[in-house]
């Protein structure tokens, strides 16, 4: 007999518990590499770096927070992706929750249903994070350690913080679930709608820089970087918070000067709704913010570093590159993702559209446009930020400034070349939500 645990694990879907194990793991991973870092101590920290030959911002002691810091915000996209992953399927979901309260189960029983849907994947995430920690750390620790500065520890492991990491992952699986779970209860018990965000995590943006205004100038010591980590922190969750407040404004904005259907009705879904959306493309900003600091010091070190000395620097920033463009692609994945649901949520109305002669090719070219309008304003204004900020805080020269143009340039035609690759793959799903054999009632 199946158990109980795996058989609400399978009604929710085996695409969705797979997506949900793959963010866990690789969020648990992320997190791993960052408690190895924390623990490779202070006293002995360029006796590690002779040892392993690490990325010197990571073997220094007094510049290594920040490292830890980069790889704890990797994990923002990735999280923010189990977020949608959660989504999907609502609309089964809903039906599901319908049908077991009709049947007797009360709120608390649909909220821990939804807790194990998602909470039995994350735990199963988790534990493989420990196989992808131990891959990372061949890839980019012993291999990467013979051509440039190794990025992940290979003397020292997390140790006792696996298990506190692992821990901490599952429980935001169940938390997830649970969260969603309190969603469905409540669209199941009684509908409404929520008013229109306000930007007032606008001032977490202001206040990270002032604070790093207010330090700039200051020494080079480890205890001197609490500053420029805090405004990070600032900054970044600001814009995070910012970003269902942006794709309200886009979708109001879009809908005003809309010249083409598929512009109207993108505007209008993000004005009605635009909080998923916004949640879903939240990262992007602080993606652009580290692209935009990354342009200008990759042109800084070619305009002033040794030919020699260059692959240091160089090869380690080619790697963040690489993480920033996974990012948004799994970003550009969770807006198309969320675009699709919300079709599906609706598949009757837009079905309704095609009976009467809207082309399916519009409402494609709707869900493309609703991905641009909610990722590449907060792209570009993270990726301006990042460079201009960056090169008036340190006092670079004018010539790393190309950098950070070209950095512009580079954000716009990712995010752009992303969102049309993810909206082409899940093209698929969103011509059957709204095919006319939806309004069939039997």
């Amino acid at each position: 007999m199946r158990p109980l645990p795996l058989t609400i694990v399978l009604a929710a879907g085996r695409g969705r518990a797979a997506l949900v194990v793959a963010t866990t793991a690789v969020t648990s991973a992320l997190l791993l590499v960052a408690a190895s870092m924390a623990r490779l101590g202070r006293d002995d920290a360029w006796s590690s770096y002779e040892q392993e030959h690490l990325f010197a911002p990571i073997g220094d002691a007094g510049t290594r927070p920040g490292a830890i810091l980069a790889v704890v915000l990797l994990t923002v996209p990735v999280l923010l992706l189990l977020d949608q992953a959660v989504r999907l399927g609502s609309t089964g979901r809903h039906r599901r929750y319908t049908a077991l309260s009709v049947a007797g189960a009360t709120r608390r029983d649909l909220r821990r249903w939804a807790a194990i849907e998602v909470g039995a994947p994350a735990v199963a995430g988790a534990l493989l994070g420990v196989p992808l920690w131990l891959l990372l750390r061949e890839l980019l620790g012993f291999r990467l350690a013979m051509h440039a500065g190794a990025l992940v520890p290979t003397s020292v492991g997390p140790g006792p913080w696996t298990w506190a990491i692992l821990a901490a992952v599952a429980a935001y699986g169940v938390l997830v679930g649970r969260r969603s779970g309190s969603r469905a209860t409540a669209l199941t018990g009684r509908g409404g709608e929520a008013g229109a965000p306000r930007p007032w995590p606008a001032l977490a943006v202001l206040a990270g820089a002032l604070v790093a205004i207010s330090g700039r100038g200051g020494s080079s010591s480890a205890d001197s970087l609490a500053t420029p980590i805090a405004a990070v922190l600032l900054v970044t969750l600001g814009t995070v918070g910012l970003a269902p407040w942006a794709a309200h404004a886009a979708g109001v904005r879009a809908a005003r000067r809309a010249r083409r259907a598929a512009t109207l009705i993108a505007g209008r879904r993000l004005q009605a709704d635009p909080r998923p959306a916004g949640r879903a493309a939240a990262a992007v900003g602080a993606v652009g913010l580290t692209v935009g600091v990354l342009g200008v010091f990759v042109g800084d070190v070619l305009a002033t570093t040794d030919p020699y000395d260059r692959d240091d620097y160089l090869v380690p920033a080619a790697i963040v590159a690489v993480c920033a463009l996974l990012a948004v692609v799994m970003i550009a994945l969770s807006i198309a993702v969320h675009s699709v649901e919300t079709t599906a949520q609706h598949r009757r109305e837009m079905a309704a559209l095609v009976a009467t002669g809207v082309s399916s090719s519009v409402l494609t070219g709707a869900q493309r446009t609703e991905c641009l309008l909610t990722s590449l304003p907060l792209a570009l204004a993270g990726s301006a930020a990042g460079s201009l900020g960056y090169g008036w805080l340190v006092g670079l020269s004018p010539a790393a400034y190309a950098g950070g143009a070209a950095a512009l340039l580079l954000t716009a035609s990712v995010v752009a070349g992303s969102v049309l690759v993810t909206t082409a793959l899940v093209r698929p799903w969103l011509v059957a939500a709204v095919d006319p054999g939806n309004l069939r009632t039997a």
